[in-house]
């Protein structure tokens, strides 16, 4: 297997000792640490690991692996979970004769499948050919339904069997690494009542700031040209102006904007580029031509991957990495989550649940309603029996169904599991870090240069979770508190802005471009063909004067992906993965990788 992944122009052997071997692929292929203890080495890390108690104390410093591999390896992920955090993998395995331990931690930015073959143990974020490929894959068509049925459910485990999906949090160990045991999810810090986070004022305000700092830190260390794209959004400019306060100053900042007013936040961008003195490089994405080609790149992942559809946005980004030479690539990914950009009546429900706010109850009622254009009897009766009032805009309105399967049938992503406890907002937040999974999906950029989305790191994660909802997002404007924690950092335009960039007219008009394409593509397509895609309702929406006025845009654009995904791997597995004959069936079956 190792001579078989070596001949491949696509991997790299970066880590070969005695029945252990890591490969990796890409320009920006991730760091691979050895977790060494008195018998050599006894597992290994990929990617990138900080430590725990450094971060508590403000400060960025990498994770120590020391002793790990002395440990039974089910102890050592433990004490992982516990004192490191990061976007990293892990395998233990210091007795080779053992099965191994796999580790993929919390926040998963390192997506962790794993198969048998020839009783070897192979782990990696993507499936090679040839004869490491797992054998015996086909798609499932049942789990491929509740996908489509609910969208979100892409960032679980993938419609593919023949291969287990570790989940974030999760270590897969035993034989045949089948036995999964849970070491982490966000429900517990959703239910914490941690004095020090219900309470609002400045120690509450610092706190989140040291965290964000943290993060943004430990992703900017090392690096020496950083590249920070900019939506002219709160979040956004959280990092940039984070990254020059630390005195890590992006080299450039990037902006893309549409031919639509709502779609053009030039001026916002140029206010945080102007802050921190730093150049703006800022590009017209004209609507977007979809094909067959322009959907490969994103098919070809084992989740059905959403991150990439927009291959052309891919492509401009990865031409300004290369053009500033950049060593890492910063985002705002995830402040909309952490920083609590959503919820009005789930808002509600928790004030009237009595969740800790900033000073009277109803007067924080009245600055939602205000918010949302709403009356605080709308909002109450909605959070009451989850419906919305007389009134109340309704955000379905002109939106059909295509997923023949109304409903997901099943149990969804385990985060989403044991809920009990958990006020309507917060679980509105785990539901949005289950939807942010997707930002680390394969993309075009992530293979060109190193993404860090520091929004979502663990320290900052862990903290929102367990601020009560009021209180990160109190007042007439969302997302509060990040506003008062970085107000003397950020542009004075950005703190007091309310609105937020709209592309729907963007997607619109490119799917109305695209209908030529995607009418034969989804009417004849295979998800169309097993019934699991509504044929009327394509037909009726895939008009280009349809497609202006009803916002069918995620729907149609995430039935265009998972065709593509199904046809790709059907495409792969009627091919055998391109597999040979494995040494593996001549020779003794004792390696494990």
């Amino acid at each position: 297997m190792v001579g078989d992944l070596g001949a491949q122009a696509k991997w790299t052997l970066a880590l070969k000792v005695f029945g252990l071997a890591v490969f990796v692929s890409g320009k920006a292929a991730p760091n691979v640490r050895p977790i060494c203890g008195v018998a050599g080495v006894g597992g290994v890390l990929v990617g990138q690991a900080f430590d725990r108690a450094a971060a508590e104390r403000g400060a960025a410093a990498s994770a120590k692996l020391d002793g790990l591999a002395d440990l039974d390896p089910l102890d050592a992920c433990r004490r992982l979970v516990v004192g490191a955090w990061g976007d990293y993998v892990a395998v233990l395995v210091p007795r080779r004769a053992d099965p191994p331990t796999l580790l993929c931690p919390p926040m998963g930015a390192l997506p962790a499948f794993a198969w048998i073959r020839d009783e070897v143990t192979l782990m990696g974020s993507s499936i090679p050919d040839g004869i490491a490929a797992p054998q015996g894959l086909a798609i499932d068509w049942s789990l491929l339904a509740d996908i489509l049925a609910e969208p979100p459910r892409a960032g679980g485990a993938p419609p593919l069997s023949g291969l287990a999906w570790i989940a974030p949090g999760t270590v897969a160990h035993g034989a045949g690494a089948a036995t999964l045991t849970t070491l982490w999810s966000p429900a517990p810090f959703a239910r914490r009542r941690d004095r020090r986070t219900q309470a609002p004022g400045p120690e509450l305000e610092a706190a989140l700031a040291r965290a964000v700092d943290v993060s943004i830190s430990a992703h900017a260390a090392g690096a020496e040209r950083i590249l920070c794209e900019i939506s002219g959004g709160l979040d956004s400019a959280v990092v940039a102006t984070g990254l020059a306060a630390l005195g890590k100053r992006p080299v450039r900042v990037t902006n893309f904007y549409r031919d639509q007013a709502e779609a053009d936040e030039r001026r916002y961008a140029q206010a945080v580029a102007d802050q921190i003195g730093a150049p703006l490089a800022t590009m017209l994405r004209p609507a977007m031509l979809m094909s067959e080609e322009s959907l490969a790149f994103s098919a070809r992942s084992v989740q059905p991957n959403f991150n990439a559809v927009d291959i052309e946005y891919d492509r401009l980004l990865a031409r300004e990495i290369a053009q500033a030479d950049a060593d890492v690539m910063f985002t705002g990914h995830g402040g909309d989550v952490v920083f609590l950009q959503i919820g009005a009546a789930e808002l509600a429900a928790d004030l009237l649940r009595g969740e800790p706010c900033e000073g009277r109850r109803l007067a924080r009622l009245g600055d939602i309603a205000r918010r949302t254009r709403r009356s605080v009897w709308s909002l109450a009766w909605q959070a009451l029996i989850g419906r919305p009032g007389t009134g109340a805009p309704d955000r379905m309105v002109n939106r059909a169904n295509l997923a023949s399967s109304r409903r997901a049938l099943g149990p969804g992503h385990p985060w989403m599991r044991d809920l009990g406890g958990v006020t309507p907002t917060k679980r509105l937040q785990i539901g949005g870090l289950v939807l942010s999974q997707r930002v680390f999906h394969e993309t075009l950029r992530g293979e060109v240069v190193r993404q860090a989305h520091p929004l979502l790191s663990l320290p900052v994660v862990e903290l929102s979770l367990s601020i009560p909802a009021p209180l990160l997002s109190s007042g007439e404007g969302e997302r509060s508190l990040a506003r008062r924690a970085f107000a003397s950092r950020l542009p004075a335009s950005i703190v007091a802005r309310r609105s937020k960039g709209d592309i729907s007219v963007f997607f619109g008009k490119s799917l109305a471009r695209s209908v030529g394409f995607l009418r034969p593509y989804l009417l004849d397509g295979r998800l169309t063909a097993k019934g699991l895609l509504d044929r009327a309702v394509l037909e009726a929406i895939l008009d280009p004067d349809t497609l202006i006025w009803r916002d069918d845009y995620g729907q149609i654009l995430a039935a265009a992906a998972i065709e593509a995904w199904v046809r790709h791997w059907e495409g792969r597995i009627a091919a055998g993965l391109a597999a040979t004959s494995s040494p593996g069936d001549r020779r003794g079956k004792k390696a494990r990788a």
